[in-house]
C-alpha cells in the first residue's frame, strides 16, 4: 500500500494541474485598432522667378524637385516669339532661381537660368536635397558631401571624386552638372 501510495500522489497532482489548465479561462483576444495610413508629407514649396518670353511673368510657386519646364508651365508657357532652344527645360530647379526665357538672338542674361553657372548646382552651398537629385547619388553620399565641405569647401569639382566621396562613374555623371561658385 505505501508503494501505492507513493505512485498515486504525483498522478493525482499531475491530473490536478492538467484539469485546472484546461479550465483556466483563456486570456481575451488582443485588440486591433483599425487606423489611417499616416498622410504623406507634404512637399516643400521652392518659389523661382520666371521672366522674358512667357505668357505670365512673375514669381511661381512649385514643389521641391520641380523642372524649368515646370515653371515655364506655371507661367503660362513660352510665347510665339521665345527662343525654343535657349533653355534646358529638363533642369531641376532651386529656390529663388529666375529663369530668363529669351527671344531669338537675345542673350540671357549673366545669373539667369540658362546661363550654364546658373544651372549647376554649386556644391559648396546646396542642400542634400539638391545634390541628392544629381544622377548616382543617394541620401548617404550626398550626406557625407555637405560634411565634407563643411570641414573644408570644395575648390575644384574633381575633389568630389579626390576626397572619395564619389566613384569615377559617379563623377563622370555628374561633373558637367555641379560648380564650385
Amino acid at each position: 500500500m505505501p508503494r501505492l501510495l507513493l505512485l498515486a500522489v504525483p498522478v493525482l497532482g499531475l491530473l490536478g494541474a492538467g484539469v485546472g489548465l484546461a479550465t483556466r479561462p483563456s486570456p481575451p483576444p488582443p485588440v486591433v485598432e483599425a487606423t489611417d495610413p499616416p498622410a504623406p508629407p507634404t512637399p516643400a514649396l521652392i518659389v523661382v522667378d520666371v521672366v522674358g518670353a512667357v505668357a505670365h511673368p512673375g514669381v511661381v510657386r512649385l514643389p521641391a524637385g520641380a523642372r524649368v519646364l515646370d515653371a515655364l508651365l506655371a507661367a503660362g508657357g513660352m510665347t510665339g516669339d521665345a527662343d525654343l532652344t535657349a533653355l534646358n527645360k529638363a533642369a531641376p530647379l532651386r529656390d529663388g532661381m529666375r529663369i530668363y526665357v529669351p527671344r531669338p538672338g537675345e542673350q540671357i542674361p549673366s545669373g539667369r537660368s540658362g546661363d550654364p553657372s546658373e544651372t549647376k548646382i554649386d556644391i559648396n552651398h546646396a542642400s542634400a536635397a539638391e545634390i541628392e537629385s544629381l544622377p548616382g547619388i543617394g541620401p548617404n553620399t550626398a550626406a557625407r558631401i555637405v560634411r565634407s565641405r563643411e570641414t573644408k569647401p570644395f575648390a575644384r569639382i574633381e575633389e568630389l571624386q579626390t576626397r572619395g566621396l564619389v566613384t569615377p562613374r559617379v563623377f563622370a555623371d555628374v561633373k558637367d552638372l555641379v560648380s564650385t561658385r
